[in-house]
């Protein structure tokens, strides 16, 4: 049976590599690293860590995690406490239907984290989530299968310890007080504590704080788990809420104040029918000049909140050019440029979801269909993207040129980049009453959008920049340069945009290699590769301009 870990050998612990295989559905997998360290020949699991890969939220107060879990629209909560071997799992709003399980390890809080032998991990997670949650030891992995619940699973029947009804079910003596929950709601001068209750009402006496600052209500005869009533709180005039089972079935719920910072005015409960619900609430002197600071720091944290979100690397909008009953460039041997593109953009997109778990991939289409020049921009804006990616593959009437190029919005420098934007632009010809819609947009129009891009020049010749050499570097394909056009898809997109040309079809050496599925394959992982090194140098410069120190705080 696994030990417990103390601070010492934590200390003296080794840095694990664990990874996390998380499988969601038919080809919706990723695998993603989880904090973990080695003491003892044991490995252990970051709690937290392991829910947020899983994509689980999670909230710690004081010596309790509290971990949700969505599925077919109930959300079920499990709460773990430090050092307690029983952990139980109940729907968020405390109905019926709870269980508890017991671990053969208790958990340990260690520097902020919740720490787990990986092995009792992946069970506690298995039989909370009904699902196939494995830890494999010779791969340093946990295999987590979401998709569907096990086979041959009892979810109702595994880890059940002791009677279902203390956890939320009514239960059969109708004079039995069960506790199925607790809120605690803070005010700017006290705080209020709700003890949810089931079945009849029970005799109670409250005791007022004493010197120490530590107030008890002690329940005649009551059931309850104490792990759902644990609580610890940073801030605040409650510092600490346990119940403590006495003798004859009697519980007492201890309550430890912060009498250091708050004088207590007055306390007192009370017992509320209408929801069946044991009440007790405090009242401080207010200090005025802390209420200020306080409220004004969270307007502050909450602005800046707002000023990470609109930093955050987390939307990327694909688009495969032409499609539908635009057709793009031909080969010679007939290849069509959409049928092309939107088989790289669906492999791009592919990599993304399986590197990127925690980016959004959003595409202006998936499948053969005519979307508009104009809409494509508004998809991308509407989905609050961080860049745009065009794909698209170039032609011309020299069928020796050959090369992939990648270009950005900007008034064209040559004519052999002007040709190109024109050849896309002949796109907006498919859509109905075009010369309406387009009406006006010239050479004036391409260089006000020019300017409105200006924001996001020097992040777009950067993508533009890493993009060309990722692809360079991944097929035989030559890249011809960085370049900018007036392409009138990335007129629209408010963000980085780039319009990334493949190679020529209408050379056939390159129409050849275009068609082969590895080479685009390769094509967009080079694509990818020069995203990522482009994030990177995004998140760096997000720290340096001080957005990383806010997120700390």
């Amino acid at each position: 049976m696994p030990g417990r870990l103390s601070a010492v050998s934590l200390d003296n612990a080794q840095q694990e590599k664990l990874s996390l295989h998380v499988v969601k559905g038919f080809r919706l997998d990723y695998k993603q690293q989880v904090s973990a360290v080695k003491a003892g020949g044991i490995v252990y699991v970051d709690l937290e860590s392991m829910s947020r890969a899983m994509r689980l939220f999670n909230k710690q107060e004081g010596s309790e995690l509290k971990i949700a879990y969505e599925n077919g629209g109930q959300t079920s909560v499990c709460r773990i406490g430090e050092g307690n071997n029983f952990v139980s799992f109940a729907p968020e709003k405390f109905l019926a239907g709870g269980r508890v399980i017991q671990l053969r390890s208790a958990p340990v809080l260690q520097k902020g984290k919740f720490w787990l032998p990986a092995v009792d991990a992946a069970r506690l997670f298995s039989l909370w989530m009904d699902r196939e949650v494995v830890y494999d030891r010779a791969k340093r992995r946990i295999e987590a299968f979401l998709w569907s619940s096990r086979p041959g699973s009892r979810k109702k029947m595994i880890g059940l310890v002791g009677n279902q009804k203390n956890f939320g079910a009514k239960p059969q003596d109708k004079r039995q007080t069960v506790i199925t929950g607790m809120e605690v709601k803070k005010l700017t001068n006290g705080a209020v504590i709700r003890l949810r209750a089931s079945g009849a009402k029970t005799a109670a006496s409250f005791i007022k704080p004493d010197a120490q600052g530590t107030a008890s209500l002690t329940l005649q005869s009551a059931e309850g788990n104490p792990a759902d009533i644990f609580r610890t709180f940073k801030s605040g005039i409650v510092k600490q809420i346990r119940a403590i089972p006495l003798g004859s079935g009697a519980m007492q719920i201890s309550i430890v104040l912060n009498t250091r910072y708050y004088k207590i005015k007055s306390s007192g409960y009370t017992w509320d029918p209408e929801t069946n619900s044991y009440v007790v609430s405090f009242l401080n002197d207010i200090d005025v000049q802390e209420v200020y600071r306080t409220e004004k720091q969270k307007q502050i944290t909450r602005e800046l909140a707002k000023d990470l979100q609109k930093w955050k690397f987390d939307t990327i909008v694909l688009d495969a050019g032409h499609g539908g009953k635009d057709p793009g460039a031909i080969g010679p041997s007939g290849t069509r440029e959409k049928d092309i593109v939107l088989k790289i953009v669906r492999d791009l997109g592919a990599i993304i979801e399986r590197e990127w778990p925690d980016v959004k991939v959003v595409y202006t289409r998936k499948d053969d269909r005519f979307i508009p020049l104009k809409q494509r921009g508004k998809i991308a804006n509407r989905n609050g993207g961080k860049l745009f990616v065009s794909i698209h593959c170039n032609a011309a009437k020299n069928r020796s040129a050959r090369g992939a190029e990648v270009y950005i919005l900007g008034p064209h420098k040559n004519e052999a980049a002007l040709r190109v934007a024109m050849l896309e632009n002949e796109a907006i010809k498919q859509e109905e009453d075009y010369k309406e819609k387009y009406k006006g947009f010239s050479e004036e129009h391409m260089i006000m959008s020019s300017l409105a891009q200006n924001a996001f020049t020097l992040q777009s010749k950067e993508v533009a920049r890493h993009v060309l050499e990722g692809m360079e570097k991944k097929t035989k394909i030559n890249g011809r340069g960085v370049r900018q056009a007036g392409f009138m898809v990335l007129w629209t997109p408010s963000m980085p945009s780039v319009l990334v040309e493949a190679g020529y079809l209408s050379n056939r050496q390159e129409e050849k290699m275009l068609l082969r599925r590895q080479v685009q394959i390769r094509i967009a992982q080079g694509i990818f590769n020069g995203l990522k090194q482009y994030r990177m140098s995004y998140e760096r410069q997000r720290v340096a301009s001080g957005s990383g120190e806010r997120l700390k705080g």
